[in-house]
């Protein structure tokens, strides 16, 4: 079974592809040639010519470093992730598509604000069909109150975009506190994203939904990334902890998403995910890795965070900044702008979107305040980041 080195967004533990042969093979040359022709075109000595000598050194294979803050080092590899959408994109966009990716997994480390997030996760739906053990949606003070649940009105949905793509935001998710796919009007939302031309655009989804025009709707719409939320390779273990969702329909939804993808979309460039979540020992990660990576292009298995009530956790006693204050924020379905789903009754909301743009928000006093208080190290004063044990 293939290990990557753990992060906070999961352990790979196995891939229907082999993506590093691939590139080395085909790519990395000419990669290495479209590198060295935009060094020269940049500037010596601005952020564009660093990052891109960092790129550089990644893609020849040497492990690369740069100053953080208190901290050590922030690496910057070429993940699975990242050779998987060269491979399947145009060698034209390669460049821009890494020095994205390098801001998108540096910057934060270093704590380097931009003038808008790197990253933007926006709500369709705070609703959601299942009642996962280890989620939120358990937490009745949430799902049974209204002002916590609804759909994300189209008007609203389409102002958001628009502000991503006026200030070059590269990474969208569709996807948070609720199952997106509930919204009616989801296929719509994913054709306004291709037309708007987001290079990173992906979507995290329980596949209890995936019927055969949502899935047209999501390969000719050619999404980078479509994360299936499962934690478990047999029916008994996959429906103790995905409470209301039937592990065999899971199953043929995503082998029905396979046959039309290889039908009708041979060249798509969507790459295929289970994202799952370690509860218990009930789950064999040797056979998920084995049943998953038949169906899919990559397996990553992450440890349940304790956020089925957050606000009632023990203090975690951590006081290392958490970086996605330096490179997200959500939009929930009604405009609140929050710092991050943790928080999923939004006592740290910053803001409504009705009011007040993205960007002023992210470069606002309150947010700022907020960042100031963690690299002071006195998240044990704010609810819920003293409960949280990301960093």
């Amino acid at each position: 079974m293939i290990m990557e080195k753990p992060s906070r967004y999961g352990t790979f533990i196995g891939s229907g592809t082999e993506p590093e042969q691939e590139f080395n093979k085909h790519l990395a040359v000419p990669l290495l040639k479209r590198l060295d022709q935009r060094l020269k075109e940049s500037r010596p000595g601005s952020d564009e010519s660093d990052n891109l000598v960092f790129i550089k050194n990644a893609v020849k294979g040497i492990c690369i470093s740069a100053t953080v803050k208190d901290e050590g080092n922030a690496d910057f590899r070429l993940s699975h992730q990242e050779l998987d959408w060269m491979l399947r994109h145009p060698e034209d966009k390669w460049v821009d598509y890494l020095s994205y990716r390098y801001r998108f997994k540096v910057y934060p480390q270093l704590r380097k604000l931009t003038e808008f997030p790197l990253h933007l996760l926006i709500e369709p739906a705070s609703i959601c069909n299942l009642r996962c053990i280890m989620c939120y949606q358990t937490d009745e003070k949430f799902t049974r109150n209204k002002k916590h649940m609804g759909l994300m009105p189209w008007e609203l949905f389409t102002r958001i975009v628009d502000e991503a793509c006026e200030n070059q935001c590269q990474a969208i998710t569709l996807a948070s506190r609720g199952e997106p796919t509930l919204h009616k009007e989801f296929g719509k939302m994913l054709r306004y994203l291709s037309d708007a031309r987001i290079m990173d655009v992906k979507i995290n989804t329980n596949a209890t939904r995936l019927n055969e025009k949502l899935i047209h709707d999501i390969l000719s719409s050619e999404v980078s990334e479509l994360v299936f939320s499962i934690d478990a390779s047999t029916k008994n273990t996959y429906e103790s902890i995905r409470i209301h969702g039937n592990f065999d329909k899971v199953v043929a939804n995503i082998e029905k998403y396979n046959d039309i993808r290889y039908k009708h979309y041979p060249k798509s460039p969507t790459v295929t995910r289970i994202t799952g979540v370690k509860v218990n020992n009930d789950q064999d990660l040797e056979h998920m890795s084995y049943f998953w990576k038949q169906r899919v292009d990559h397996v990553v298995i992450k440890n349940a965070m304790p956020r089925w009530d957050t606000y009632e956790n023990a203090e975690m006693n951590i006081d290392t900044p958490c970086t996605a204050l330096w490179e997200r924020v959500y939009v929930w379905f009604d405009g609140t702008i929050n710092p991050c789903d943790v928080d999923y009754r939004s006592f740290l909301a910053l803001g409504n979107i009705r009011e007040i743009s993205v960007r002023e928000i992210w470069k606002s006093p309150a947010y700022n305040e907020l960042r100031n208080k963690h690299e002071e190290k006195r998240r044990s004063v704010l609810i819920p980041c003293s409960q949280c044990p990301n960093k």
